[in-house]
């Protein structure tokens, strides 16, 4: 999934960053495709199994009294 320069240009502008030339898109253009082909990994994870860390509670043991 690539993300056009035109597209790079306004987030940019819109998240008030420094503006980049055509040639410095191109130098970080390879980080951010490797950075989003990482992103598709992560949304095909089947995490189904896994027990939600929200979900757990620490007994501390200071009982009822904190």
């Amino acid at each position: 999934m690539a993300i056009s320069k035109e597209t790079l240009k306004a987030m940019i502008r819109d998240y008030h960053g420094f503006e980049l030339s055509d040639s410095e898109l191109d130098l970080i253009t390879p980080e951010l495709d490797s950075y989003l082909a990482e992103l598709e990994k992560l949304r095909d994870l089947d995490l189904s199994g896994i027990m939600s860390s929200r979900l757990i509670k620490a007994d501390e043991g200071a009982g009822a009294d904190g």
